[in-house]
């Protein structure tokens, strides 16, 4: 009986502990877990109010807080997905489709090649076509507009998986009824000797002639196949220019590191597997690559704006060898820019102008089913930063307005406005329509271009001073002065130009104070370091600012730098003539 007692003790513990064993972790987290790849959404702890409660909101927030948070959630998700592909070869991520013989693909890319990727996007085969002709003849006179002011700018198709590996694509019927997106946009370039390059093509001849997969078996993305791309996307790059760009010289090919199984099992990572996938080659090999530049070559400055594809080849190649300034704005969404790409701003935040005037190159990096899609509104953005002046967009924008006012479904949404608040909504409802189509205005629905954004001279002002380093450096010593930003300080300075005043870059006394005083702020940093009650009142600074530690100890030394010299006060932003008041006995050397 005793014997009974006791087993029945330990079954009971044990079922106690697998009971609230998930519940402990949840809350306390004894067990570090490793995290789901892919996209997770933040729920909140839901608050528990009367009104929530009668509602029901409480509970559904709840659930769903709890079904986010119960303890093991990773590993309990990861054998159920195990579970899937080992009996049905089946995932519930809606963006990987799995393929034959243990493929992985985009769904995008599987749609591109089926032929129903267009109707994701479009109406209608039409309404697609209509919308590509218009990009096209946008980004033709985008082009027009940037060559005139010596930029080049042309379009670049990264290669479609879908399409060069259908043989492992999943049986699906094909739809008749539509076309090929990236073909169109590739055959209309061609029509109109736009340059392009279109990779999908050249990848079909390639992978017969490789020893590796071009693409990987559970990778969305190329792998150092891209290397051999981006050598023929500089050297068409140089022609175009007629220059000599860096040259790339790629060794033998040797075995891939870690990053390169990172890299090749992307879309595999999404499913969130507990054990890896059969390959059935093995990792793409890599090859150490080597730079070579001489006097003649010249490293121009490039933007390039589209997708994911880009990071292999920034991966892959050192691109502060081959130009002198690279930016990428990651889906015409996040800036990405600074040596290593590991500064970020909005693309909104950018003046659109003055950027795509600042390069030498701007090209639009995609790939063949993301061109079902257009450019996301890039070639209509452009368009109208380079043609139209605010002044002229304002006014193309008001009798659209005005047209607005016999909407009643619009004027029923804005009722509780007043007349001036009307008035501006309004205005600014038509400029959103004139940029999602630029046809609006009468002078862009024809087939030739005249107008020109009046304030480009302006932009180009901005451009020739970032060309030179010493009034960048003079201007840098400024924006010290002046509690400035150097982007302030760049417009000011151009403004003294068209006002025809003294440049900033002029007043030798001032940038060699301002030098001075950043000397002095190089000083004073080890000092405040080991002060640990200054250290701990600018640690936190940084958390409640969201800074660094390193960019808040700088932020305080330049502030006492200021303060000592009475410069916290000269604010660029109010008074652009104010005189920095230079110490007495302050002598220029």
């Amino acid at each position: 009986m005793k014997k009974k007692t006791t087993y029945d003790m330990v079954l009971f513990c044990i079922l106690m502990v697998l009971l609230f064993l998930p519940m402990l972790q949840g809350r306390f987290h004894f067990f570090p877990l490793k995290p789901l790849n892919g996209v997770t959404q933040t729920v909140e702890q839901p608050e528990l109010t009367m009104s929530s409660y009668l509602s029901g909101s409480y509970t559904k927030q709840k659930e769903a807080y709890v079904s986010r948070h119960f303890g093991f959630r990773e590993p309990f998700i990861r054998l159920y997905n195990q579970y899937l592909w080992d009996f049905y070869k089946k995932s519930y991520v809606n963006d990987v489709t799995i393929g034959k013989q243990g493929w992985l693909f985009y769904t995008q890319s599987v749609n591109d090649y089926y032929g129903t990727e267009l109707y994701h996007w479009h109406a209608s085969v039409e309404e697609a076509k209509k919308q590509f002709d218009n990009e096209v003849k946008y980004l033709n006179w985008v082009r027009t507009i940037l060559k005139e002011n010596g930029v080049e700018f042309m379009v670049f198709m990264a290669p479609e998986k879908g399409q060069i590996y259908p043989e492992y694509l999943p049986e699906a019927e094909l739809d008749s009824t539509t076309f090929n997106a990236c073909d169109y946009f590739a055959d209309r370039f061609e029509a109109i000797q736009f340059p392009h390059i279109e990779m999908t093509r050249w990848f079909k001849q390639m992978k017969e002639n490789v020893p590796y997969l071009l693409i990987p078996q559970t990778g969305g993305h190329w792998n150092f196949s891209s290397v051999y791309a981006a050598d023929s996307l500089f050297r068409f790059m140089a022609d175009l220019k007629d220059i000599n760009l860096p040259k790339i010289h790629i060794g033998a090919l040797h075995k891939s590191d870690k990053y390169a199984y990172e890299a090749e099992t992307d879309l595999e990572q999404l499913l969130n597997l507990v054990r890896p996938i059969r390959k059935r080659q093995a990792l793409a090999p890599e090859a150490d690559v080597l730079i070579e530049a001489s006097q003649e070559t010249v490293k121009p400055k490039v933007l390039f704006i589209g997708n994911s594809f880009f990071w292999r080849i920034a991966h892959y190649l050192p691109l502060d060898q081959i130009f002198s300034q690279v930016e990428f704005w990651y889906y015409y969404s996040t800036a990405y820019y600074g040596a290593h790409l590991d500064q970020t701003c909005s693309v909104s935040e950018l003046n659109l102008l003055e950027k795509l005037l600042d390069f030498d190159y701007v090209v639009w990096f995609t790939t063949g089913n993301q061109m079902n899609k257009g450019t996301a509104g890039f070639a209509q953005d452009a368009l109208i930063a380079l043609a139209l002046d605010d002044s002229l967009l304002m006014a193309q924008a008001q009798p659209i307005a005005d047209s607005l006012h016999h909407d009643s479904a619009t004027m029923n949404m804005l009722d509780t406005f007043t007349e001036k608040q009307l008035q501006s909504v309004l205005l600014w409802r038509a400029c959103q329509a004139i940029k999602i189509d630029p046809g609006l205005i009468p002078e862009l629905r024809g087939d030739s271009l005249s107008l020109r954004n009046s304030d480009i001279p302006y932009a180009k002002i901005i451009k020739d001073i970032r060309k030179d380093s010493v009034w960048m450096a003079t201007l840098e010593a400024q924006a010290f002065l002046r509690t400035a930003t150097i982007n302030q300080m760049l417009h000011a300075e151009a403004d003294r130009i068209i006002q025809g005043k003294s440049l900033y870059r002029d007043q030798q006394a001032e940038v060699l104070f301002a030098w001075h005083c950043k000397q002095e702020v190089e000083d004073l940093l080890p000092k405040m370091l080991n002060e640990p009650n200054t250290m701990e009142i600018i640690e936190k600074q940084a958390i409640e600012q969201e800074k660094t530690i390193e960019k808040s100890l700088r932020d305080n030394a330049e502030w006492l730098i200021r303060h000592k010299y009475s410069l916290d006060t000269c604010e660029l932003l109010y008074n652009s003539d104010v005189e920095i008041p230079l110490p007495p006995d302050y002598e220029l050397k």
